[in-house]
């Protein structure tokens, strides 16, 4: 992709400029200069890509633009999808109050691109070079590796045709090409593996070549050199053409493309291998295959690839094949969870079973079944840890019975434990799962996952970088390493992360869900609410979002708001008391409200003690010590038996830390020495996050509480005032939290409540919302 000259508005490699200047443009005056669109009295700021757009079909009116140009001038120093030009298009019209159906200023040119119809006239002259290009809206894909940045150019050579090729499951008469010299090192290729096109007759097919070439990648990832790139950026690409960004910088060196024609008994997938970015073909080759040796043909095919690259091949799997029904069933399965939204989720698992009841022992298809029910315990589909681990552990038991050592299963154990927090567990069974498959981006972003909650965010740090190497383009990547930088205190960092993945998937909610965060973190809570809420309208059922929105909601003041995220998040989540509890802070200012609703809350019959704690802790305050100690004991004992640790990372970014609770209400029962060992296991967990890196706004929040309990007020103190320097925001419920009793009475504190009010007052004078009664 032709990238823009230094200092300047001019597109290198002869594409035409995108003119800088004031235009009108049928009703409005555009000024590029200032992002803004004037139309009388009325002024409307305009993101600076898409007024760039704007400025490209304005300097060409009544031209046909296509997507692929206005990609090139527009998007020229990133690599972005053709979704980035139809949310554009889409927010220009809604600024420009313009209908697609009938268009007054841009027309859709179907399969072509794009035409401004609105008269054009310059206002002034066009400055043809502007003083600094606008600042991208996210920052630039991460630089090659050093070794592919390095790498010798390929030298032009002659073609020799090559008789007698091994055939693939025993089909005859193939013809293979291959270039003769200018091979890169295997550890230098950096391969991608486009959709294999559907050439069937009836075009019935897409399914299936989309699932071969994701199993492909598969195979390739498990080689030991030569680095794949994932699905989730090959598959962006259409043709070796098209990669020519991804390989300018360096992500890819090759590329395999191939065309599908099904047939009553048999399959022909006719391959090509180009090398880039000269798109010179490397060889080719024509396979023909019986239909019954369907699943053993990814494997074939990853190999013959890498005999052209010249590089080793991968094993097989000691597993028997797939019956052939059984393994399209798996494929198509495959294709609806990607979608990374619910629906799709719920039908990948109707067709995972049908796998299994076609053939029950095929490995594959009890991992993709247990990875739909974590899936839907993340995307919001009313199902709670517990009842997430009850449903995937036994699936994942067989897989591993089927196929022990396939690296897919192995890493979905570890993913699985570390969902428990069971971190070193999870370690145990990620790092030989990844051993065996070191370019599976999936396996790397759980592995680094996995650290990054075990409070290790430099750790996963090396593992995202990776990961964003051989997936650019992926969404998962850009918000798991936007989560990384977060912990770490990294806010431009963590910010640029989240923005970049709303490029890249401008309907996902985990983009605008990373700025609410960022936000949050940075004590800016108009920032974050409308983070959250654009996430919530691109996925309104991530019951987990409306109970963060309805805390901040409650930070700032704004009762109403609050109690119906919070009635949203009761409404989907599988088990409604941790919503309920954060509602009933609603009645910290009705004692007799709050204690009707206590009475009549129903926490969970076994897991979540820490909702247990919680729910004596407001019982304390209502100075019920019996119903308090009623619901304490047993929930501290279940809590520190139970393996899985009811706190983490997570938590503790959101200011709870279910110890100091605990130990909290016991030294107001008169028990302190049932309270140390807590107190000690807070210190302790507190230092070995600081201690890796992890900067939370809470953090001096939660050590204030502890330096309070163990009556050092002065250091409470300084540690409230330090948490409201770096953004924590809920100083409200300082008067009603008996870990703080011992300092609320303290002018200093009662100055830092006073200085948090004040910023929630102009939040939510930015937001246009006053303060309500209740809050």
């Amino acid at each position: 992709m032709d990238s823009l000259e230094s200092g300047g508005g001019v597109l290198k490699g002869g594409a035409e400029p995108v003119i800088d200047g004031r235009w009108l443009i049928g009703d409005w005056l555009a000024d590029a200069g200032l992002d803004e669109l004037r139309r009388g009295d009325t002024v409307v700021k305009v993101e600076p890509r898409n007024m760039r757009l704007l400025m490209a079909l304005a300097q060409r009116p009544g031209e046909v633009l296509t997507v692929e140009t206005l990609l090139n001038e527009v998007w020229a120093d990133l690599v972005v999808t053709q979704s980035s030009v139809y949310q554009a298009v889409s927010q220009l019209r809604q600024v420009l109050g313009d209908e697609a159906a009938q268009p007054r200023y841009i027309a859709t040119v179907p399969r072509k691109g794009y035409r401004l119809v609105a008269a054009v006239q310059p206002a002034s002259l066009p400055r043809v070079q502007a003083v600094a290009p606008p600042t991208p809206a996210v920052t630039p894909l991460p630089p090659a590796p050093p070794e592919v940045a390095a790498r010798p150019m390929l030298r032009r050579r002659g073609w020799l045709l090559a008789g007698g090729s091994a055939a693939v499951a025993g089909s005859g008469g193939l013809a293979a090409w291959w270039m003769l010299a200018g091979r890169l090192p295997p550890e230098q290729v950096r391969l991608a593996v486009l959709p294999f096109q559907d050439t069937s007759a009836h075009k019935l097919e897409q399914t299936l070549a989309d699932g071969l070439a994701e199993q492909v990648i598969a195979a390739l990832a498990r080689h030991a050199q030569v680095r794949v790139l994932a699905r989730a950026t090959s598959f962006q690409f259409s043709s070796p053409e098209a990669l020519r960004p991804l390989a300018e910088q360096r992500f890819v060196t090759h590329v395999l493309a191939g065309e599908l024609t099904r047939g009553a008994a048999q399959l022909s997938l006719n391959l090509h291998l180009h090398g880039l970015p000269q798109q010179r073909l490397v060889w080719q080759q024509a396979l023909e295959v019986p239909l019954a040796e369907l699943s053993r043909l990814a494997l074939d095919v990853a190999n013959h690839a890498l005999a052209a690259l010249g590089a080793a091949p991968v094993a097989a799997a000691a597993a028997p094949g797939a019956l052939p029904d059984a393994y399209e069933l798996y494929l198509t399965g495959l294709q609806h969870q990607r979608s990374l939204q619910l629906p799709g989720i719920l039908k990948a698992r109707e067709y995972f079973q049908r796998a299994i009841d076609r053939d029950a022992g095929f490995a594959p298809a009890y991992v993709g079944q247990a990875a739909s029910w974590i899936a839907q315990f993340h995307y919001g589909g009313g199902l709670s840890l517990r009842d997430m681990d009850a449903r995937a552990q036994p699936l994942i038991d067989r897989a591993l019975q089927l196929a022990p050592d396939a690296p897919l299963a192995q890493g979905l154990q570890g993913h699985l434990k570390a969902n428990l927090s069971l971190h070193d567990e999870a370690r145990r069974w990620l790092a030989p799962a990844l051993a065996q498959a070191p370019s599976d981006v999936t396996l790397l972003t759980w592995t680094a996952k996995n650290e990054m909650d075990d409070g290790q965010p430099a750790a996963a740090g090396p593992l995202l970088q990776r990961a964003a190497e051989l997936s650019p383009l992926a969404v998962p990547v850009q918000h798991m390493a936007g989560l990384a930088a977060l912990y770490a205190g990294q806010y431009a960092a963590a910010d640029a992360h989240f923005r970049r993945a709303m490029v890249l998937a401008p309907q996902h909610a985990n983009g605008p869900w990373g700025q609410g965060l960022v936000g949050y973190a940075r004590g800016q809570l108009a920032d974050a609410v409308s983070g959250y809420r654009k996430a919530l309208v691109a996925d309104p059922r991530r019951d987990a979002l409306w109970l963060q929105l309805g805390w901040l909601y409650l930070d700032l003041g704004l009762a109403d708001e609050a109690r119906q995220a919070l009635a949203q998040a009761r409404a989907q989540a599988a088990h409604p008391a941790e919503a309920s509890l954060a509602a009933l802070r609603l009645q910290l200012g009705d004692a007799a409200a709050l204690r009707r609703g206590l009475a009549a809350l129903q926490l969970p019959a076994s897991g979540q003690h820490e909702l247990a704690v919680d729910a004596a802790l407001l019982w304390l305050g209502l100075g019920e010590l019996a119903r308090a100690r009623q619901l304490l004991e047993p929930a501290v004992g279940l809590m520190l038996a139970d393996p899985s640790p009811a706190w983490g990372n997570w938590d503790a970014f959101n200011g709870r830390l279910v110890l100091i609770d605990a130990a909290a209400v016991f030294l107001a029962l008169g028990e302190p020495a049932r309270a140390e060992p807590l107190l000690v296991q807070a210190e302790a967990f507190l230092a070995r996050y600081r201690r890796h890196g992890n900067v939370w706004p809470t953090e001096p929040y939660l050590r204030a509480r502890l330096e309070a309990l163990r009556q050092r007020p002065e250091a409470a103190v300084a540690a409230l005032e330090q948490a409201v320097g770096q953004g924590w925001r809920r100083s409200w419920w300082i008067p009603h939290d008996p870990a703080l009793a011992s300092v609320r009475a303290q002018p200093r504190v009662a100055a830092l409540q006073a200085r948090v009010e004040a910023l929630a007052a102009a939040d939510r004078r930015r937001l246009g919302e006053p303060a309500r009664p209740g809050a």
